[in-house]
């Protein structure tokens, strides 16, 4: 079945240039708030939805994307394709009707267009002012914005997203140059052939839910999708069974007519009309019942109620919203051989719904009718977490200005290109991230971590070294559970989502010694020192961490929105590196006895080198390095990053950040930290209200707020290359 399958927008508020691209059933537009989740809809409901009335007297010069800096001259289009419009359903009348309105080269797809442009007269005057700059500008600042003019177009195929073919057609008005409007701005070939918008809009259907809707006035008006849906079955209802309704109905108006009193207010109306227009010129009057018998009449009597209650009064908003849903589903339903294609836009269907309804609203809408189109906007967790990510749209915005990007973009191809797999790479990420899409969905960069240490203390140490939260500066973490990055990473790209996306990972250099000593117990009681392997030593792993390297930098080193950030060997040894006592008071949080919590903090103190028969057999360092592994073995990683989590909460200490952390950190939040963040970040910290160079020339400070000191240096020099 037909439906549309991408929609283009150029020019449009806070779209400057981007592209939407939808699939038949249910899709999501994800985004945060004042992302321009809405000004999409209200894009495709300029051009689609007959019910939604814009034209030049609505245009604004808000409706300019403020990029243009100066609007006149440019032009707005939105462009809609669809596509699977079916050979089999060429016999109906509607298919064949639309094809010759939208169709171009392939019978399959089809195109229509809004294009909001000056009036020729304009266009021509911007032509002949072409290379006089003065002359040029004069033209530009005359042009008002009843000078537009809106304009419907088929077959269309020219792609104005792109900024060369746009300059082409429309004009180059930094180099003060229009082209000749009766040459590619008339020409069928460039902006495709005239339509009546009306002829699409008969085939086309679109209904617009708002999050806000007055649903019991809309189910009480002449618009009541209830009764649409008795008009449709009229005809299939026969004589036989309907004359007993008719009868009745009949019965009704005359029991009516006969109740008492009735009579008498037919006596005094006429008895009036005698005394003001005398026997000779009044008119004798009846007063009956005249209830119709016609269903269609019958069909505004119909309401939907709750079991047990008079009327919807008693639901509230969230499921007035479902039920008007439900109801436009059925009407879909019942009267799609009207219309080739129903679409239906949903706006933050989350509003006054419970959490757990969300969840499954996405997936449980009982679109049976393939004819019917849902695409909702959306910034719950919930609801993004139960749609897939290849019908979904995340918009971005950033310094005012909205991008639509698409998660599964030739993300499949990607996979098999680069990645050898052997199954959709995009259905194995959505199982992979159904508890954890919304980090990645809603921050603003994203930190991919291997385990549960990460996952448990980066967050703790950022909260504590930096003196704000990972989501306060937007961003989010998610927990790997493995080495196998590049699955989730891909998902970054210039053609998917276009946030950064930092990969932490270790490079597993062997920190600890290869063989250790023990007491080993003799036969006759005593003990002799033997050196023996070190089970924590791990052959093998540093070539793996460089291989990981070589792989992961070779994989994205032409992606913009990917790095990979390495510890020189593991998490828990990185962290202890710069924080002597970090792990010191770890021992009394599980151990009792006193013997053994001892054993332990001399282990994590240790200062001296081991030698065996006069042999090095461990620094001093290895020793400790030795200590903090055999803990988080002992211990389990999670839980001992648990502890040292609930230490780093209540210490007033500042805790360090391995270097590479903070790198990852200043990496993916990159657009969401500016000047005036890091002076909050400063202040928050400091309680002084500091400029950042002061506060980077302070030696105090550097003392104070190493990480602080060292994640600011890092923003400063990003932001020159921004």
């Amino acid at each position: 079945m037909m439906n549309l399958s991408n929609v283009q927008i150029v020019n449009f508020r806070n779209y400057s240039s981007t592209t939407f691209n939808f699939f038949g059933g249910a899709n999501t537009i994800i985004g945060e708030n004042d992302s321009g989740k809405s000004n999409a809809l209200t894009a495709i409901r300029m051009l689609l939805d007959d019910s939604f009335y814009y034209s030049t007297k609505s245009l604004k010069e808000s409706d300019f994307n403020k990029s243009l800096g100066n609007f006149r001259g440019h032009w707005i289009i939105i462009s809609a394709e669809f596509e699977n419009i079916s050979d089999e359903e060429s016999d109906k009348e509607v298919i064949a009707t639309l094809r010759e309105e939208i169709s171009n080269a392939s019978l399959s797809k089809g195109n229509a267009c809004l294009i909001i442009r000056p009036n020729v007269r304009k266009r021509q005057e911007l032509y002949d002012a072409s290379e006089n700059i003065f002359e040029f500008e004069d033209v530009r600042n005359s042009i008002r914005l009843s000078d537009y003019e809106f304009i419907y177009r088929g077959k269309m195929t020219t792609d104005f997203t792109d900024p060369i073919v746009y300059k082409e057609v429309v004009g180059d008005f930094e180099n003060f140059t229009a082209p000749d409007p009766k040459e590619k701005q008339e020409n069928d070939q460039y902006i495709g052939s005239r339509v009546d918008i009306k002829d699409i809009n008969e085939h086309i259907s679109v209904v617009f839910i708002d999050a806000l809707r007055d649903v019991l006035r809309t189910v009480s008006s002449t618009s009541n999708p209830i009764k649409r849906i008795v008009e449709e079955i009229e005809d299939k209802i026969s004589d036989s069974e309907f004359e007993d309704v008719k009868n009745k109905i009949k019965d009704l108006n005359e029991s009516i007519t006969d109740i008492e009193g009735i009579g008498d207010i037919k006596s005094d109306i006429n008895n009036k009309l005698v005394d003001i227009l005398g026997l000779v010129y009044s008119p004798d009057l009846s007063l009956s019942s005249n209830i119709s018998d016609d269903l269609t009449s019958l069909s505004r009597f119909l309401k939907l109620r709750p079991q047990g209650e008079e009327d919807m009064n008693s639901l509230g908003l969230g499921h007035l919203n479902m039920i008007f849903i439900a109801l436009k589903i059925v009407e879909y339903n019942k009267c799609s051989f009207r219309e080739v294609l129903n679409i239906m836009l949903i706006e933050e269907p989350e509003a006054h719904i419970h959490h757990h309804i969300q969840r499954t609203l996405f997936q449980n809408l009982g679109i049976k009718d393939k004819s019917t189109q849902v695409i909702m906007t959306t910034h719950s967790p919930n609801i993004a977490e139960s749609s897939e990510i290849s019908r979904m749209n995340i918009v971005k915005s950033f310094n005012g200005f909205s991008v639509a990007m698409n998660p599964s973009k030739n993300l499949d191809s990607f996979g098999e290109d680069f990645l050898n797999t052997k199954i959709s790479l995009s259905k194995s990420i959505e199982r992979y991230l159904d508890a954890k899409r919304s980090t990645l969905l809603f921050s603003k960069g994203v930190i991919l971590v291997e385990g549960d240490a990460e996952e448990i203390l980066i967050p703790n140490l950022v909260k504590n070294s930096l003196g704000v939260s990972l989501d306060e500066i937007g961003i989010g973490l998610i927990n790997v559970g493995s080495t196998a990055f590049e699955y989730i990473a891909s998902l970054f790209s210039n053609e998917r989502i276009n946030r950064k996306c930092a990969v932490i990972t270790d490079m597993d250099e062997q920190m600890v010694p290869m063989e250790i000593i023990i007491d080993e117990r003799q036969k006759d009681g005593t003990s002799e020192k033997k050196l023996i392997s070190n089970k924590l030593y791990k052959k093998g792993a540093a070539k793996k961490g460089k291989e990981r390297k070589v792989k992961l930098d070779k994989l994205f080193q032409s992606n913009e929105w990917v790095k990979a950030f390495y510890a020189g060997s593991t998490f828990e040894i990185e962290l202890a590196k710069v924080n002597d006592e970090i792990f010191s008071n770890v021992p009394s949080q599980i151990y009792e006895q006193e013997s053994t919590i001892t054993k332990w903090e001399n282990k994590l103190s240790y200062s001296n080198d081991i030698f065996f028969e006069e042999e090095l057999v461990a620094t001093s360092d290895q020793v400790k390095c030795n200590a903090v592994l055999s803990l988080a073995e002992n211990t389990g990683k999670g839980w001992l990053a648990t502890i040292v989590a609930q230490i780093i909460a209540k210490s007033e200490e500042k805790y360090v950040l391995p270097e590479y952390i903070i790198d990852a950190i200043a990496f993916v939040s990159s657009e969401s930290v500016s000047e005036k963040v890091v002076k909050k970040m400063i202040v928050h910290n400091t309680a002084e209200e500091i400029e950042i160079e002061d506060f980077l020339g302070n030696h105090n400070y550097k003392n104070d707020y190493p990480c602080l000191i060292s994640f600011i240096k890092k923003w400063k020099k990003m932001e020159m290359f921004k």
